[in-house]
């Protein structure tokens, strides 16, 4: 095997990686919101019974509301369904549509990762401090501070993977309309 091939087959198996933790990471996700659904319906269920209300529900939801939310991130980035214009992109051709979308996927991915020192800066401070949520309970803010950080990296290396995936093979017009740069 050439180092060519060799480097092909590294990149795909990284690509496989970072996809199986989107992937995790989006089940989190959609566990969260499961929990979120369940917990506010059990609540409004012990109101309308006259019963007490689960102590802490907007706490448990707010924390839960950050795992949801950030621990998608990635997923959409592999899927192509975060928001973005390509309006200028479908009229792009050949080389220049490459180069358009990589330094578009480098620069988000910049960014996603600019994002994702900042709130490792957080998390570590919320660890060192002992951090925790103000209100009825008393809830760590570190798992929430945990799926910002968790987010953004996964988005920066998911938009890495987008950018060398297009300008290794263009994808289809129709397949265009939900690529985000």
């Amino acid at each position: 095997m050439n180092v060519r091939g060799f480097l092909g087959t590294v990149g795909r198996g990284l690509a496989a990686t970072i996809h199986a933790l989107s992937r995790s990471l989006a089940v989190v996700s959609i566990a969260g919101m499961v929990f979120i659904m369940l917990l506010v319906v059990y609540n409004f269920v012990l109101r309308e019974l006259g019963k007490p209300e689960v102590p802490g529900v907007v706490e448990y939801v707010e924390l839960a509301m950050a795992l949801t939310a950030f621990f998608a991130l990635g997923e959409a980035e592999r899927q192509r369904r975060h928001v973005s214009m390509t309006s200028v992109l479908d009229k792009l051709r050949g080389r220049t549509y490459q180069i358009v979308r990589m330094v578009g996927g480098i620069g988000a991915a910049f960014v996603a990762v600019l994002l994702a020192l900042a709130s490792w800066e957080v998390l570590a401070a919320a660890l060192d401090t002992g951090e925790y949520k103000l209100g009825l309970v008393r809830l760590p803010m570190w798992p929430a501070r945990l799926a910002v950080f968790a987010g953004f990296l996964i988005l920066a290396l998911e938009q890495i993977v987008t950018a060398v995936e297009d300008v290794r093979a263009r994808p289809k017009r129709d397949d265009l309309s939900g690529a985000g740069i």
